[in-house]
């Protein structure tokens, strides 16, 4: 009698998830780096504004945040996106561009389940007559963000939970850095083209089209950092 109990015992054990795979429960959110449309500091630019949106997506305990390094991956290509995030092990991917246009700025984004191809992709964009306008309306692209993965947005919109608390005053440094870096740019070097786009700049944090500068600017733009 004791002999089938204890087998099955054994079959139960074996078909529980392991305390291992249940230890992170965090949705998975692949961030890809940005098409970037400028005529200067495009490197710079790409690898900044993935550094602010990695820092203020983590703010959020309820997404576990995996910045895809490889620039070849920047893409505004929905398909091309949800590979990139399942080769990463994602369950959503971030992905778009950034514009500068005359002194104004605007990034385009959307978020994709990587799983679910039905789903349509939630885009995310604000755009603003200056840089410095443009950075603090990222706290909301991630609020926005959050709310697109997981249907909430963060209990305290922008705050820091936990471990990360300390983050803001790094975070202030990196916006005063990136803006200072995009304001004065360096030189491009022989191979980043020289283009550009020039438009009128509004502010705003809204999602929709409405008096929209730029859009998701298309593959035929010139030269993009990708």
């Amino acid at each position: 009698m004791l002999r089938p109990t204890f087998l099955l015992l054994i079959v139960l054990a074996s078909l529980a998830p392991s305390p291992m795979a249940r230890a992170d429960e965090r949705v998975r959110v692949a961030l890809l780096p940005v098409v970037v449309y400028s005529g200067e500091g495009r490197e710079y630019l790409q690898k900044g504004m993935t550094d602010m949106l990695v820092s203020r997506l983590g703010r959020d305990p309820r997404l576990a945040v995996i910045p895809v390094e490889d620039a070849s991956t920047a893409t505004i290509d929905a398909e091309a996106a949800r590979k990139t995030g399942l080769a990463n092990n994602a369950d959503f991917v971030v992905f778009g561009s950034f514009t500068r246009f005359g002194e104004g700025a605007s990034l385009d984004l959307a978020c994709a389940s990587v799983h679910d191809t039905e789903r349509e992709p939630r885009k995310i964009y604000v755009h603003a007559s200056t840089m410095g306008a443009l950075i603090p309306l990222l706290d909301g692209v991630a609020d926005r963000t959050s709310f697109a993965v997981l249907g909430s947005a963060p209990a305290e919109a922008g705050v820091a939970a936990g471990p990360a608390a300390a983050a803001p005053d790094a975070n202030a440094v990196q916006d005063q850095e990136l803006q200072r870096r995009v304001e004065s740019p360096e030189p491009s070097g022989p191979n980043l083209g020289t283009a550009s786009k020039s438009a009128p700049g509004t502010e705003s944090s809204e999602p929709g089209p409405p008096r929209r500068a730029p859009g998701l600017p298309s593959d035929r733009d010139a030269d993009p950092v990708r």
